[in-house]
């Protein structure tokens, strides 16, 4: 019977040290790394002297459309009735001041802007023009900064023309930013 007892006793310790083991191989613990990369602020500015300009625009007595103006500085008038001249131009964004090598998305606005009369009332149609449909000259709105952290870019746009405009001056403005890709 003792003997009995010995095996019985060694069958339960060695059950029990089992049951241990399985209960402290379940917890374990393992480590993440963790980065942060510290990228120098960029800075945007428009080139002086240069803005998005469409020329000078002569309307038909009725109807209005549409004047693009491409990043490149093309000027696309293709509406028969409006007559397109004069000096065209696009504004040079420049970014500056950023990490070398980086990437850096374009922003351009998403809504319209309006360019209004000079003297002209906000709210009122002959004293506004529609601007929209913003294109970069950089492919998929995105520019890679160079050696000492800069980059350019050029920014075109469509008008939209009522055909009951006011003859005057219009002027306005849009903005654009610039943030790591």
């Amino acid at each position: 019977m003792i003997t009995k007892l010995r095996c019985g006793a060694v069958g339960a310790l060695f059950a029990a040290a089992l049951g241990t083991a399985s209960a402290a191989q379940a917890a374990d613990n393992a480590d993440a790394e963790a980065f942060a990369e510290i990228l120098q602020a960029l800075t945007l500015e428009v080139q002086t002297n240069t803005q998005l300009d469409f020329g000078q625009l002569v309307l038909p007595t009725a109807g209005g459309g549409q004047v693009s103006l491409a990043a490149d500085g093309t000027l696309s008038c293709v509406d028969p009735d409006i007559v397109c001249s004069g000096t065209t131009g696009v504004p040079t964004f420049l970014v500056s001041g950023g990490s070398a090598g980086k990437a850096v998305t374009i922003n351009l606005p998403s809504a319209a802007s309006k360019l209004l009369r000079n003297g002209g009332t906000i709210g009122v149609s002959q004293d506004e023009i529609e601007l929209d449909s913003f294109v970069t000259s950089a492919p998929s709105d995105e520019v890679t900064l160079d050696a000492v952290g800069a980059a350019a870019f050029t920014v075109g746009g469509t008008i939209t023309i009522d055909g009951d405009e006011t003859p005057g001056l219009f002027e306005g403005t849009f903005n654009v930013s610039v943030e790591y890709s």
